[in-house]
């Protein structure tokens, strides 16, 4: 088993019950994908339609970063995660 730090901000924030910074635990082996469907297991399809499309892929503006990487510049949803990472879960922001 391994402990994932998860940080989180803004309106992402409110869908999973005001926590800003938590930790949850997942198998060797797992991916950001995995620790995606984690918490969106934990608090339901409001928070899974902000993370992903119809076809489980990030919704557009969504940014994870794995100690400080964009997962884009690692292997995506499928970047494994290993004992005291930290994920970053952005959520898009406009204005001007």
């Amino acid at each position: 088993m391994i402990a994932i730090h998860i940080t989180t901000i803004m309106g992402l924030k409110a869908l999973m019950g005001e926590k800003k910074d938590q930790t949850i635990v997942l198998s060797e082996g797992d991916t950001v994908r995995d620790a995606l469907n984690q918490l969106c297991n934990s608090y339901g399809p409001a928070l899974n339609k902000r993370l992903f499309d119809d076809t489980g892929a990030l919704n557009p503006g969504i940014a994870v970063f794995v100690n400080g990487c964009v997962i884009h510049a690692l292997a995506g949803l499928d970047s494994s995660l290993k004992n005291d990472d930290t994920v970053l879960i952005f959520p898009p922001v406009g204005g001007g």
